[in-house]
């Protein structure tokens, strides 16, 4: 199967290219790719669908103010191979960025890979600046993270802290919401 930029396979692509289809379309893909695959997710499946995942946040989160749509990585992760792909996309006339750095400012969407990261500080920037804060560190969510992504049973799952998300002015849809295991 060809590769794409960031090592996307056509599937994967192909769900980024039509996102406007739908979050069921996603959903569909990759039920399909964990019956294609062995026993347990294949690590860059795993990752091209958190990709896949952020992107369509920025599509089903809702913020406080317009402004352009800045996913960020914080830290040491997998993902630094595969977001570079959501450069340029767009997403109601905004253009998507990317930023691997230590840069935080302007972020809308930031993915942090050690539960470490999250600390005071950044829970506070988050709340202040109306960031989704993102992880698949174990305890994310209960931690005081917004979203974990968490797999169970070979399946990517959402974990959603609802009162972190509300602390920081963010609306998360319901199409999002019915898919997570919800944190009180």
């Amino acid at each position: 199967m060809p590769k794409y930029p960031g090592g996307f396979n056509r599937s994967v692509v192909g769900v980024l290219a039509r996102w406007r289809v739908g979050w069921i379309s996603l959903l569909a893909v990759a039920a399909i790719s964990w019956v294609a695959a062995s026993d347990s997710v294949p690590s860059n499946q795993e990752y091209q669908l958190k990709t896949a995942y952020l992107f369509h946040f920025a599509e089903l989160a809702e913020w406080p103010e317009s402004a352009p749509v800045n996913i960020c990585l914080l830290g040491d992760s997998p993902l630094r191979d595969y977001l570079p792909v959501l450069e340029g996309w767009q997403i109601d006339n905004r253009v998507v960025h990317v930023s691997l750095g230590d840069n935080i400012d302007n972020c809308r969407i930031l993915f942090l890979s050690d539960l470490h990261v999250l600390s005071k500080a950044v829970s506070e920037y988050a709340r202040i600046r109306h960031v989704l804060l993102v992880s698949d560190v174990e305890d994310f969510a209960r931690r005081g993270g917004m979203v974990q992504f968490t797999l169970r049973d070979n399946k990517l799952k959402l974990v959603v802290n609802l009162p972190a998300v509300r602390d920081a002015g963010l609306k998360l849809s319901s199409k999002l919401l019915r898919m997570a295991e919800i944190v009180q």
